[in-house]
């Protein structure tokens, strides 16, 4: 994938990043999250040589949740949530600290090909993937800096099944902030781009509403 990249482009990356963030704050404020938008946010991770910004995403409906988050956070700042804000912003910070280290990112995908090749060969229940997915961001990510440290309910936090899922969307977050650093983008364009980028998220919301 290379070449110019859109606004437009660039809304999907973040609105992945968001997603990632808001999932990780309803898992561990609420003990759930919408696992289809979860799904979908796992796929992205084995979307390796795509053409286009969109083919990683497959479509705008599979980011409803961190596109409608994305806009919310920047039309209504004294709304936002301010742990979805944290979250994303030290996605974006893990997405750039990756997308600098070669041997790292290597060596995460070889551990996503090795994972996807024995999630094949064993077929995998949603929770055996969910808990080797969250041992791959804790082997090849969590050893970054910042270290995202995650508040939530002591009950949440302390289930298994939900700490694999926590680590699970932030794992697809970094998936997408490494993706917004490949199409050019920079932390400070959220405040430089500000109004391009929620224009362009609010016209990409208009067009999935019409779908």
């Amino acid at each position: 994938m290379s070449g110019r990249y859109s606004d437009s482009d660039h809304i999907l990356a973040l609105a992945g990043v968001f997603q990632g963030a808001r999932m990780t704050f309803e898992l561990a404020r609420v003990g759930h999250t919408d696992e289809k938008m979860l799904e979908a946010s796992v796929a992205t991770l084995f979307v390796t040589h795509p053409q286009t910004v969109m083919a990683v995403y497959g479509s705008a409906a599979n980011l409803e949740m961190g596109l409608r988050h994305f806009i919310f956070q920047l039309s209504s700042p004294q709304d936002r949530n301010p742990e979805v804000t944290r979250y994303s912003i030290q996605l974006l910070q893990l997405g750039q600290k990756l997308h600098q280290d070669s041997a790292r990112l290597q060596a995460l995908g070889e551990a996503l090909d090795n994972f996807q090749s024995r999630a094949e060969a064993f077929e995998f229940d949603r929770d055996t993937r969910y808990s080797q997915l969250a041992g791959i961001y804790q082997e090849h990510i969590s050893t970054l800096s910042p270290r995202i440290m995650v508040q939530g309910d002591p009950a949440n936090l302390q289930r298994g099944d939900i700490a694999d899922r926590i680590r699970t969307a932030l794992l697809c977050g970094v998936r997408s902030a490494h993706l917004w650093y490949q199409c050019g983008g920079r932390r400070w364009h959220l405040l430089t781009r500000h109004r391009r980028l929620l224009k362009a998220a609010r016209e990409l919301a208009g067009q999935m509403d019409q779908e």
